[in-house]
């Protein structure tokens, strides 16, 4: 179906190419006539750090420059299927908060006596993690474990309970503090949905109302969105594989507005089940003519991102389907990996390339045939560290062929700041901003030349011309790695002066990777 959309749009672009000549051509000589140069208006960063996840700041002078996505550390293994309520897996559902010093990790353990839990480990570190004693839920005659959450009605057909995903809401009240999506009621059309449960300290839910009466399975999510100041969910739909739809609310607790489809729903499980979401909600994410046939995508794990301006980031499964049976050995089979798509507004993600942000490894590692990333990422200083369920297994292999239990969380280390960055060779290169307007007194970079890389900063005015005192030649060579690198003009970091005013950034850089750029107030302030 995609290969031959995109073969009809090929050959609507072809078809209109000679239109699109005359056009131009139309254009350039009415451009000719006028003298009149174009307004552009600056882009006020202020004293935010801005990212190079897109050509925002990339002008169309700047030459040998590339933006280079840069996959994390893989850190292997930090949380593996040991307990009893583990017994069948791990893995799924999985969402990473730092509370109080604290981070907390939710994830969903499935157990072959009383079925699916949601569960909490927590860390100082991000990479030694416990299993704190609960006392909540019974399992296997006692309370000793660290099950938080467990629905007590065992007639659903996700026994125990649905998929979750836990976030921290920084606008709830503290008896609300933390909210929890989870599915329900799976497949009765008057039970099933999405609810949001509610709990002051992650520990103590108290079970909320249905919030979507149609009912997408996997990992969905919400979180309040600080750029929109509303709240954003992103949500499984079908249209017609899946993809990842969006809905934003002033009130989460309430129902989640959408346009019926009527007639034109969608029943993937039978017309006596409930009805999954498909054109009800905004496309945030999905497949498109460069993808593999057939191919879809798993939970978005989308996050605003916390330490910059204007910067989202999804880290989206691509499922690669096995031929169906008889062509294929099961059914809805298939592999999935980890990619990176990134966003300005949180209302579509686009991805920068197609690689794998976390590969699968090797044959027989832990994570070497499915791979799904948790929601969220905490820092410990300089590092950001993100989480995902690693399975041996595929998508569709059934239970009996499986070694229970199955599935663990990994971990990954991402520099600060890291996931992209404008990369120039060892040839050398130049990136020149649009003109921005800046508050602060010094410009701060995340850098890495190393040893034998080099970058020098210019300022330009609005149009083009060096600044006086903040040259090129006149900026101190720039080497070595990290994150926070005070730009100098012979011994000077002083922009006070040039503070409201549009300037143009002129990096000459060699063998150089550039992350981020930040105008600040004082020492530290960058951070």
């Amino acid at each position: 179906m995609r290969t031959a959309l995109f073969l009809q749009c090929v050959l609507m672009v072809c078809g209109a190419l000679p239109a699109l000549a005359q056009q131009e051509a139309g254009t350039a000589a009415s451009d000719a006539q006028s003298s009149q140069p174009v307004a552009v208006v600056p882009i006020a960063v202020g004293g935010e750090k801005q990212l190079f996840i897109d050509n925002r700041f990339i002008a169309a002078d700047s030459r040998n420059v590339e933006l280079c996505m840069n996959p994390p550390v893989k850190l292997g293994a930090v949380l593996r299927p040991e307990r009893p309520w583990e017994d069948k897996s791990i893995g799924f559902c999985a969402s990473v908060i730092e509370h109080e010093g604290v981070f907390k990790l939710f994830y969903r353990a499935d157990g072959r006596e009383k079925g699916a839990s949601v569960c909490l480990a927590t860390s100082r570190d991000g990479l030694q993690w416990e299993r704190p004693r609960i006392g909540l839920y019974e399992h296997g005659g006692t309370k000793d474990n660290n099950i938080v959450f467990r629905d007590t009605d065992d007639s659903a057909a996700y026994r125990g309970v649905g998929e979750t995903v836990v976030f921290l809401d920084p606008h709830g009240s503290a008896e609300q503090r933390f909210k929890m999506i989870a599915s329900k009621g799976w497949p009765d059309p008057r039970s099933a949905g999405l609810y949001c449960h509610t709990s002051p300290d992650g520990v103590h839910w108290t079970a909320g109302p249905r919030v979507l009466d149609i009912c997408p399975d996997t990992a969905n999510q919400a979180a309040w969105d600080r750029q929109r100041g509303k709240y954003v969910a992103y949500i499984r739909i079908w249209n017609p594989l899946r993809k990842v739809g969006r809905v934003e609310m002033d009130d989460i607790m309430a129902p989640w507005l959408y346009k019926p489809l009527g007639a034109e729903a969608f029943f993937i499980w039978g017309k006596e089940s409930v009805a999954v979401p498909s054109r009800e909600f905004p496309v945030a994410f999905g497949y498109d003519a460069e993808d593999p046939v057939p191919s879809d995508h798993y939970n978005p794990a989308a996050v605003e991102y916390p330490y910059a301006q204007n910067a989202y980031f999804a880290f989206p499964s691509p499922y690669m389907h096995f031929p169906e049976p008889p062509a294929g050995k099961f059914g809805n089979d298939g592999l999935l990996d980890i990619q990176m798509a990134v966003s300005r507004d949180g209302v579509e993600y686009r991805r920068m390339t197609r690689a794998p942000y976390i590969p699968l490894g090797l044959a027989g590692e832990p994570d070497s045939l499915s791979n799904y990333m948790a929601v969220g990422m905490v820092r410990r200083g300089d590092y950001l560290y993100q989480y995902y369920g690693a399975y041996a297994v595929t998508h569709g292999l059934p239970e009996a062929h499986q070694k229970l239990p199955i599935g663990c969380l990994c971990a990954v280390r991402q520099r600060l700041d890291g996931f992209v960055s404008a990369d120039a060779a060892w040839g050398g290169g130049e990136l020149v901003t649009p003109p921005v307007v800046f508050t602060g007194k010094r410009l701060v970079l995340n850098l890495n030349a190393s040893a034998m890389g080099a970058c020098q900063v210019g300022l330009l005015d609005a149009a083009g011309k060096d600044v006086p005192g903040f040259t090129v030649d006149a900026c101190d060579i720039l080497r070595g790695n990290a994150v926070e690198q005070v730009v100098t003009w012979k011994g000077s970091s002083d922009l006070a002066a040039l503070s409201g005013q549009p300037v143009r950034l002129k990096f000459v850089m060699r063998a150089a990777k550039l992350f981020a750029f930040q105008f600040a107030d004082g020492p530290g302030s960058a951070k």
